[in-house]
């Protein structure tokens, strides 16, 4: 049977359907962008070469369909591997420690980011913005104001941590960012950076936690509600460590 010839109004929605498909399926299985380059590079040369359109584009919506059955299919039969797999000690571990951060929230930065680096993200942004303020007037009287070098330090860390700037990104994770959006990906240089991150982020709640506890320990004849305020503050940087399970990960 002859095929039909598509208008050309079906003919520019064809062409939107298959760049929106490969698009799709860059993003969705981590392909290289350069599959969608490649097909306006086809279409070009078939237009040059007098190719008849209607059966290239036919062609084409088949041929970007059939890899995104190839990759259901994997991603499908990965599932399936995994469902038969009984869980064991680190399923558990694993399992526990995603429903202690659940709690958080999650800072969406890139859709390929980790989502253990997205929700530490989330709760350095809540101490940032809702705790640290509240220290002013605690420490006011103590050896660690907020004029302190010490205190000063501490806060330049947060922010490099937890201050995001126009894209939603703190300074820490720029080069995080980076690495996720580059095709092909290096998967070591984006562990690397998750690693760093983590390791950063708990060093600065260690140091911020000695000087919560000596502040409590130091001072015991603190106001009432400055006292209560401390304990917040101090009870919110134990749980982050405790929930993220960074209570070894401190400076040797």
């Amino acid at each position: 049977m002859e095929l039909r010839k598509l208008t050309p109004g079906e003919i520019q929605s064809v062409i939107a359907k298959i760049r929106k498909k490969y698009e799709e399926y860059s993003v969705k299985y981590f392909k290289s962008k350069n599959l969608k380059d490649a097909f306006e590079d086809r279409y070009i040369q078939a237009l040059e070469r007098r190719v008849d359109v209607s059966s290239f584009l036919l062609a084409e919506i088949s041929a970007i369909e059939e890899l995104i059955r190839r990759e259901e299919e994997k991603t499908a039969a990965s599932t399936a591997k995994k469902a038969e797999r009984k869980p064991g000690i680190a399923d558990k571990v694993l399992e526990d420690h995603k429903r202690r951060i659940e709690k958080y929230e999650a800072i969406a930065i890139h859709p390929g980011a980790r989502e253990e680096v997205c929700k530490l993200l989330g709760a350095l942004v809540v101490l940032e913005k809702e705790h640290w303020p509240n220290l002013a007037p605690v420490l006011r009287d103590t050896a660690y104001s907020m004029t302190t070098y010490e205190m000063i330090s501490l806060e330049s860390r947060l922010r490099t941590l937890a201050d995001r700037d126009r894209e939603g990104v703190p300074t820490y994770l720029v080069r995080y960012i980076a690495h996720l959006k580059r095709f092909p990906r290096s998967t070591a240089a984006i562990e690397r950076e998750e690693n760093e991150f983590i390791k950063e982020a708990a060093f600065f709640l260690h140091d911020f936690l000695t000087i919560l506890r000596r502040v409590r320990e130091n001072y015991k004849n603190l106001e009432e509600d400055k006292k209560a305020a401390l304990v917040t503050v101090l009870e919110n940087v134990e749980g982050i460590i405790a929930d993220f399970r960074l209570k070894d990960l401190k400076r040797s």
